[in-house]
């Protein structure tokens, strides 16, 4: 009985120690890889079970499990790790930070850096590679079909000219409808520097050279990334600089490594003409069928049945433009400090004769680790960028007025007559290809752009941070006349030099108290975001000379003039503010952020009391919630609303004197000092025409915002969904008033404006394998614009005052900006109305809206694919809607140059109804001449524009991108050359447009007017083809 009794127990003992041994406590902390700092609330399961726990404060767990268990460690924005127990009793987790659920760190408004989950607004981001793949030498440019929500138009294809950005369609009548731009977290520059002459009354961007927009500064291939803020939301933290938003681009800093890293890279690309007008080449000049010099008309004989020759001038005119472009970076350094210093040219010859642009840039980047509290950086770049340009548009001397003038039977190249004059066929034109190298307009700037950094972090939860800024050039341009040239103010041949000066500063700074607390159980809580100030200065000078009259050719200086004039500006201001941003942050699952600024602008004159721009947004991850299931990778939805300003110009809160300028539309006007009978120049001056509101308002944007961002099956595929509405108010207008006031304008706040629409961003990754990836890429977006409110009594409000008709308006229940004119009358079933007697249309009496320059909506399709070390992309560019004015078809018509005008020896039907008469409402029958049908009809006679408004829809090949990759160090880690990157490039291979001019990527009033659509002789796109190598040591 003993024996059975100890066997029994030996038996128990053994299957009590058993069942202990299938169970061991397991302790340990679980840390980041990034900073080291042990993690609360990390998940830590038993592998196929729902026993688990979290980790505490400290990122301390203890958990008892089976032997032969594994534990599984999960923790939001950090990638899971499985690891078997054994007979191991503590284990401490290092956890990984996931880049596709972190979906990387955006940039965000005075450079603050979030993880783009925390954000409740959209950001949309490109890459910088992205900028350089383009092609384009403008950074502005670079960004066209890369975002949803972005409409970028180039105004030409003319190295340097303007390129015009919007976000969300316009949100001033007046001001600029432009986003900020903030390179490195300072704002920059990005105007486009018109300069008139003080005596001149008119508006010089119809005519004359498409300048640059000053962004053109910035070398592409030293930017890092671009994160577009879009909406109000985005931007308020910059208050009223960015009441249009921002686009922020940061640049290519240094990294820690061991030696110099040394990048090169060189490519060449070659341009053509993009598209050009449809042009006749059979009549020649004159009138009725005969030659005549005295006319600028192709209604002359038939050179062709004459036996006569002809001459393919566009053909002989145009050239193939090229670009070189040459980058050296080098960087390095330690875990303490490190610098980045960069040497970059871009040269560029156009396709126009005598056009060319030069860029060198030269940049320096160093950030330090001083100690463990301090940390200093900086950045400085140096630009020099000179370009020579041809004029365009409406003016006598511009290169494509003349050119499509210019009649068949005239060989331009014959430019130049013995005594050195013009050979041109008309007098009251120049030569395009005398014009363009002998009527330069040359322009050179050097900037100066930089700034510096201190961070010094306080304790564990803050840290001080002060940064300042600067922003300085200065530009010197040229536009010379020749002796012969009709070019310049009087037209009458005798020459003309004019001269300006430009002097741009600004000055940035901002001190920032940034914090970072957790808290509560387990420290599911964060607070973050940050406290300060900032302080903007700015000045503007200019100056401008001219010499009419010059007595020698070919010498442009002020002592060969009989005429001086000069005239010069100043503008100055300043603006300080307060902010506040701060973010709660619920486990990285919710994420709630206020923020605030109270902001002081001297254009408010010196008894403004500041105004206050709040912004909430609200962005909730409820894929957290869905941890147990594969097909949801990511889910957040988000909300945001704000209330930002936008400041008056400067100098708008009184009425100043000034000199009067009287303009007649036909002369160049007649201003002071005004000579008398003796010749002597006498000043005056008169009270200005505008009275100013004494309660004068920034125009306020308020935007509301609601987002989805989704990814599925492990982030194959992605959908990014984005609704908004943006209601701008108490916008500012110059009202017309009674005379009898004493003024012409009333100056202030009363009109409204309202954008809404929807953007639809998709990724998504059909194919992946260990060699093989295929990327795609949609974004799709449609902004719906309308004028709420103008002043009572105003019925319309001219957006820019550039022709008689089309005029660009802002009228109540119609997009800003459309397109007014005189159309066809028209019955009740919308049949034209035609004259019996002359059966021509009858024209009507007042304006109405001819188009819609605001595109329906925008897309784009971009494929890519990857192939070991071979990659290949395209980017498909879709644009629905946007009516253009062609006014260049229209007068080629009226002149007898369109291709359409070759038709002219037959008789032409117009479809109609008769107005009057007899045959009353019948259909039209009557036939009129080839002649009257083109000049009155399609040509609209000088009264009418309805046929040369056309649709500017377009579907292009934006881009075509092929590499390879040679990692030469893949091999052989000691080589002195780590890589070779060879590529391939075509950019606007393909164009598909129902429009009859050039490429209707095109803006005549550049990127600085608010009224688009215009097109009157306007310089040709460009399309091209590029090779280039990267090599890195």
């Amino acid at each position: 009985m003993k024996k059975l009794l100890l066997v029994s127990l030996s038996i128990l003992l053994l299957c009590v120690t058993q069942v202990f041994a299938q169970n061991r406590t397991v302790t340990g902390t679980v840390t980041a890889k990034e900073d080291g700092l042990p993690i609360p609330g990390v998940t830590v399961k038993i592998k196929g079970t729902n026993i688990g726990t979290q980790t505490n404060s400290n990122g301390k767990y203890t958990i008892s499990v089976p032997t032969g268990s594994s534990l599984v460690f999960s923790f939001i924005v950090y990638s899971s790790q499985e690891i078997a127990v054994g007979d191991k009793s503590e284990i401490n987790v290092v956890l990984v930070q996931n880049n596709q659920q972190l979906n990387e760190v955006v940039v965000t408004a005075l450079g603050v850096k979030k993880s783009e989950r925390s954000i409740g607004y959209s950001v949309s981001t490109v890459k910088g590679d992205d900028l350089v793949k383009s092609g384009e030498s403008n950074i502005i440019e670079g960004l066209a079909a890369k975002a949803t929500g972005v409409s970028v138009v180039s105004s030409s294809g003319t190295p340097g000219a303007s390129s015009k950005v919007i976000l969300r369609g316009p949100a001033t009548f007046q001001g600029d409808n432009q986003p900020l731009i903030v390179v490195d977290g300072v704002p920059i520059d990005n105007g486009v520097n018109y300069i008139n002459a003080g005596d001149n009354p008119y508006d010089n961007r119809l005519a004359g050279p498409q300048l640059s927009n000053r962004a053109i500064d910035i070398n592409p291939d030293d930017i890092e990334s671009v994160s577009i803020l879009k909406g109000p939301a985005a931007a308020a933290l910059y208050g009223q600089s960015a009441g249009n938003g921002a686009i922020i681009y940061t640049t290519k800093r240094g990294k820690s490594r061991k030696g110099l890293g040394v990048t090169f890279s060189s490519s060449a690309q070659f341009d053509k003409v993009s598209k050009l007008p449809k042009l006749q080449m059979r009549y020649g000049q004159g009138s009725a069928g005969k030659y005549s010099s005295g006319t600028a008309n192709s209604f002359g004989e038939d050179l062709i049945a004459d036996g006569k020759p002809t001459f393919d001038n566009i053909g002989n005119f145009f050239k193939t433009g090229a670009t070189y472009t040459n980058n050296v970076s080098i960087n390095g350094g330690n875990d303490k400090t490190t610098f980045r210093m960069a040497v970059g040219s871009a040269n560029i010859t156009g396709i126009i004769p005598a056009s060319k642009l030069n860029r060198y840039n030269v940049r320096l980047t160093a950030d330090s680790k001083l100690n463990d509290y301090i940390t200093v950086g900086g950045t400085i770049n140096y630009t020099n960028t000179n370009s020579e340009s041809p004029s365009g548009g409406s003016d006598l001397s511009g290169v494509m007025l003349a050119l499509l003038r210019m009649p068949a039977g005239f060989d331009g190249r014959n430019y130049i007559n013995k005594d050195g004059t013009q050979n041109s066929y008309f007098a009251s034109y120049d030569n395009p290809f005398f014009s363009a190298r002998y009527n330069p307009f040359t322009e050179e700037n050097n900037r100066t752009v930089g700034n510096g950094y201190v961070d010094a972090k306080l304790s564990k939860i803050f840290t001080l941070s002060f940064k300042v800024g600067v922003d300085s050039y200065h530009t010197s341009d040229e536009k010379d006349y020749a002796i012969s040239s009709r070019g310049n103010d009087a037209s009458d041949g005798t020459g003309q030099v004019n001269r300006s000066n430009i002097d741009f500063r600004s000055l940035y700074s901002d001190l920032l108290l940034k914090f970072n607390k957790s808290f509560g159980a387990n420290n599911a809580f964060t607070l973050s975001g940050l406290v300060g100030g900032n302080f903007n200065y700015s000045q503007f000078q200019t100056s401008f000379e001219r010499g009419r009259g010059l007595a020698i050719p070919g010498f442009y200086n002020f002592a060969g003039a009989s005429e001086l004039y000069v005239s010069n500006s100043a503008q100055y201001q300043n603006s300080k503010a307060v902010l506040a941003d701060v973010t709660l942050d619920y486990r990285s699952q919710i994420f709630l952020t206020l923020t605030g600024r109270n902001e002081w602008s001297s254009t408010f004159g010196p008894d403004s009391k500041g105004f206050f721009y709040p912004k909430a947004d609200l962005s909730y991850v409820f894929s957290s919630l869905l941890r147990d299931q594969k097909t949801i990778s990511y889910g957040k939805v988000r909300f945001a609303y704000s209330n930002v300003g936008i400041s008056p110009a400067p100098y708008n809160t009184k009425t100043y004197f000034t000199v009067p300028t009287i303009a007649d539309g036909f002369t160049n006007g007649l201003s002071f000092p005004y000579p008398d009978a003796n010749g002597i120049g006498h000043n005056g001056y008169a009270i200005g025409a505008t009275v100013p509101s004494t309660q004068l308002k920034p125009e306020r944007n308020e935007g509301l915002e609601t987002g989805l961002e989704m990814k599925f099956l492990d982030n194959r595929i992605g959908i990014d969904l984005t609704l908004y509405q943006q209601t701008s108010h108490d916008l500012l207008i110059s009202q017309p008033v009674a005379p009898s006031s004493g003024f012409q304008y009333y100056f202030h706040n009363i009109a409204k404006i309202r954008n809404k629409g929807i953007e639809i961003g998709l990724t998504g990754t059909p194919v992946k394998t260990n060699d093989f990836r295929w990327d795609i890429t949609v974004n799709w977006s449609k902004n719906n614009n309308t004028v709420l409110e103008l002043a009572p009594g105003v019925t319309q409000f001219a957006v820019g005052n550039f022709f008689a008709q089309p005029q660009s308006f802002a009228i109540v229940g119609k997009p800003f900006g459309a397109l007014y004119g005189y159309a066809f009358q028209r019955d009740a079933g919308n049949n034209v109305l035609i004259n019996p007697a002359t059966g021509l249309p009858l024209i009507a009496t007042t304006q109405s809206q001819l188009g819609n320059p605001n595109p329906t909506w925008l897309g784009n399709v971009t494929n890519e694919f990857t192939y070991k070390a071979f990659s290949f992309s395209f980017l498909w560019d879709f644009r629905k809607g946007g009516t253009l004015w062609n006014g260049t078809w229209q007068n080629l018509n009226f002149r007898g140059k369109s291709i359409e005008s070759e038709a002219r020896n037959q008789t032409y039907v117009i479809p109609g109804i008769v107005a009057s008469g007899p045959n009353a409402g019948k259909a039209n029958t009557t036939a009129i001449s080839g002649t009257s049908y083109i000049t009155n009809y399609l040509g609209g006679g000088g009264q009418t524009n309805e046929l040369s408004m056309q649709s500017g829809s377009w579907i292009r090949l934006r881009s075509v991108n092929f590499a390879y990759r040679l990692d030469l160090a893949k091999n052989n880690p000691k080589t002195p050359v780590q890589y070779v990157e060879f590529g391939l490039a075509l950019r606007n291979i393909f164009l598909s447009t129902p429009y009859k001019g050039v490429d209707p990527e095109t803006g005549l009033t550049g990127s600085s007017a608010n009224a688009i659509g215009y097109d009157y002789y306007n310089n040709p796109g460009t399309k091209s083809g590029s090779v280039s190598v990267k090599v890195g040591f």
